[in-house]
C-alpha cells in the first residue's frame, strides 16, 4: 500500500474550514505532501521548492476529501525515481482567530522547555521538546518577523503540523527557512537520509563537499566557483545518503548566506549590489535571482574539501589527508545532535568512512583572491575526474 499518510493520525485536520491546497512534489525520490489551508503560503511553498519536481496541484473545499492513498497516476509519474512508497506529509494551517493557541488537541509548552536562541538569526527564539514519536517546537512572537508558531513532527509517521497564529504577522523567509524548512529536512533525515552541516557544489556531474564552521570561508567560496560556472547543491545544509553504493549529495538549494568578509571580497559582484538589511544576522544572496540555472539537485561526492577561518596564505594550497582525518572532521561538523544515540552514531560514523574512501580529502588554505580560490577548485576536481 502507497501510503500518503495515516490522517487518523493527524488530530487538528477535522477542525480545519476549507478550502485545503494541496501539492504533491519528488524530491530525492521521495514523494513530498503540503497541505495548507491558505493559497499565499501555497505559493511560498512553491516558490521555495523550486528545484523539485512539481507533480500535481489540487484544491477541495472539505478536509475529508483529500486522499489517503498516493494517487495513481503519481505513481507513474514517479516511476523507478520513487525509492520509497511513503509521502512525506507537512500541513501548514492558520487556525481560526481569536481562539486558544495552540488550539486542542495540540498540547502547551511544558515548564521545563526553555527558551533558546535560533542559530542563524538575532532576535526570535524557540522551545523544543519531545513526546515518544513526536518532536515540538514553539516560536516566540517576534515583532516585525512572526506571530507565535507551534509545529510538531511525528518521526513514525513522517508527518508534521505547523500552526501560525497570525499570518499577517509572519514574514514569508522566516516561515519557509525556519520553520518549514526544519520540518521538512528533520523528515528527510528520519526516512534514511544524513542531515549534514556543509555546503555543496558540482562541476560536471562530479560533487565537492565543503566543510568549515561558520566563519571559515565556505559560503564565499561557493559563490565564487558560481561565478566560475559551477552548480550549486548547497551553502549551508544537504542530506548524505548511498545510492547504489554511492554515496551522494542531496541539495537544499536555499539563499547564500554571507558575513562581511564575503562582501568584502566578493562586493564587485552584481550579486552583491542587491543585498539589503533586515532582521537576520547575515544578509543572503538570493538564489533563484541569479543562479536558479546553476542548481543542481544531487551529485556523487568525489572531493571533500575542508576549510578554516585560520588557513589562509598568499598563494592557494591543498593539502592532502588521510581518510581517517577526513572522518573526524567530518564528525566534529555532524549537526544532528537530536539523533546522536549510539546505534544511530555507528551509521553515521559509517556513511562518513565509505564517503571517505570514496572521495579523496583535502584541507584548503585560501588566498585573498576569491577568483583565484575558485578557479583552484575546479582544477583540482578535474584533475582527479576529467
Amino acid at each position: 500500500m502507497y501510503t500518503a499518510e495515516r490522517q487518523i493520525s493527524q488530530p487538528y485536520l477535522q477542525h480545519v474550514s476549507g478550502p485545503l491546497y494541496e501539492q504533491w512534489y519528488l524530491l530525492h525520490h521521495r514523494i513530498v505532501r503540503v497541505v495548507t489551508n491558505r493559497s499565499s503560503l501555497a505559493r511560498e511553498v512553491r516558490s521555495f521548492l523550486y528545484y523539485a519536481e512539481l507533480l500535481a496541484e489540487h484544491t477541495y473545499e472539505q478536509a475529508t476529501q483529500l486522499p489517503i492513498a498516493i494517487p495513481e497516476a503519481l505513481l507513474w509519474q514517479a516511476g523507478q525515481r520513487l525509492h520509497r512508497p511513503v509521502a512525506l506529509t507537512c500541513y501548514l494551517f492558520v487556525p481560526e482567530a481569536g481562539k486558544k493557541f495552540p488550539p486542542e488537541p495540540f498540547e502547551g509548552r511544558p515548564e521545563d522547555a526553555l527558551w533558546e536562541e535560533i542559530s542563524g538569526i538575532e532576535g526570535p527564539l524557540r522551545a523544543r521538546w519531545k513526546r515518544g514519536t513526536l518532536r515540538f517546537r514553539e516560536y516566540m512572537p517576534y515583532p516585525g518577523v512572526l506571530s507565535r508558531i507551534y509545529s510538531v513532527l511525528d518521526t513514525a509517521d513522517l508527518h508534521a503540523t505547523i500552526l501560525l497564529e497570525d499570518l499577517s504577522e509572519c514574514t514569508a523567509w522566516f516561515i519557509m527557512r525556519f520553520v518549514f524548512y526544519m520540518a521538512l529536512g528533520a523528515m528527510f533525515a528520519y526516512d534514511g537520509y544524513e542531515v549534514v552541516h556543509a555546503g555543496a557544489i558540482a562541476y560536471e556531474g562530479n560533487g565537492m563537499l565543503l566543510v568549515g564552521s561558520p566563519g571559515s570561508g565556505k559560503s564565499t567560496l561557493v559563490l565564487s566557483c558560481l561565478q566560475e560556472g559551477m552548480q550549486l547543491l548547497a551553502d549551508d545544509v544537504l542530506f548524505l545518503a548511498k545510492d547504489d553504493a554511492i554515496v551522494k549529495m542531496y541539495a537544499f538549494p536555499e539563499d547564500i548566506g554571507v558575513r562581511r568578509g564575503a562582501r568584502e571580497l566578493l562586493g564587485g559582484c552584481e550579486f552583491m549590489q542587491s543585498l539589503s538589511c533586515d532582521e537576520r544576522e547575515k544578509r543572503f544572496v538570493d538564489v533563484q535571482r541569479y543562479f536558479r540555472r546553476q542548481v543542481s539537485v544531487s551529485a556523487p561526492v568525489r572531493l571533500l574539501l575542508f576549510v578554516h577561518e585560520e588557513r589562509r596564505k598568499a598563494e592557494f594550497l591543498a593539502e592532502p589527508i588521510t581518510a581517517v582525518q577526513a572522518v573526524t572532521w567530518l564528525m566534529q561538523e555532524y549537526i544532528s545532535h537530536q539523533r546522536a544515540q549510539m546505534e544511530e552514531m555507528a551509521e553515521v560514523f559509517n556513511l562518513f568512512m565509505d564517503t571517505a574512501e570514496q572521495a579523496p580529502a583535502f584541507a584548503l588554505w585560501l588566498t585573498p583572491d576569491a577568483r583565484e580560490n575558485a578557479q583552484q577548485v575546479r582544477a583540482l576536481l578535474t584533475r582527479f575526474y576529467s
